[in-house]
């Protein structure tokens, strides 16, 4: 149903009390879903370009220089490319939100590939995997190894245990299921000791000879 209000006119042409950036920002958002509604094409209605210039506007008025603001964008940028976002997801349910549960996985793969590494397994004999579920399942991101598997979740309704692994013989799961915490799959000598203790000694030549 499409129908049209007044609203997005009336903050358009009288902007004063939209001095700061949350109120002028709050404002064009409102504006654009009340654009919405009508139908309208929001590239083209005056009060929504009124508004991102007043929203503009307020933002040149309260921030530092162009330059110096990329500056700090991109150390921003930095600090979350460094830090890896597995600690903060693990723990909750992701299954309803589709962002968190492609970044969880995304670096989920990442870090079980610098683990493969660290633990001597060769890349051509390791394959890494995610299954995303439904809207109702967190997902699983598994690295399957002829004599290893290890498999992510970033959520189990047992603690510190969204990592299982266990061994396997010529591909398939043979040993018994071991768990551990997320934090060890960011800890790679810590998870080589866990794997060392509970399915020997872990590196492609060794764990075919102990399997």
């Amino acid at each position: 149903m499409l129908y049209d209000t007044h609203y997005r006119h009336n903050e358009a042409l009288s902007p004063e009390a939209l001095g700061t950036l949350p109120a002028a920002l709050h404002a064009l958002n409102a504006g654009v879903d009340d654009c919405r509604r009508a139908g309208k094409p929001i590239d083209l209605d005056a009060s929504i370009l009124l508004l991102i210039r007043n929203l503009a506007s307020v933002a040149e008025r309260s921030a530092p220089s162009t330059n110096e603001l990329r500056l700090r964008c991109a150390e921003d940028r930095g600090t979350v490319i460094t830090r890896s976002a597995l600690l903060d997801i693990a723990g909750n349910s992701v299954a309803g939100d589709a962002m968190a549960k492609r970044t969880f996985h995304r670096q989920a793969r990442l870090a079980l590939v610098s683990l493969a590494e660290t633990i001597g397994l060769e890349a051509h004999d390791v394959r890494i995997d995610t299954d995303m579920g439904g809207i109702a399942d967190d997902g699983t991101t598994e690295l399957r190894h002829a004599d290893l598997s290890i498999r992510v979740r970033p959520h189990s309704f047992l603690p510190d245990s969204e990592i299982t692994f266990n061994r396997c013989r010529r591909g398939e799961h043979a040993g018994p299921v071991q768990r551990a915490p997320i934090a060890e799959l960011l800890d790679a000598a810590t998870f080589q000791r866990r794997l060392t203790a509970k399915v020997g000694d872990v590196g492609s030549p060794r764990l075919a000879a102990a399997a």
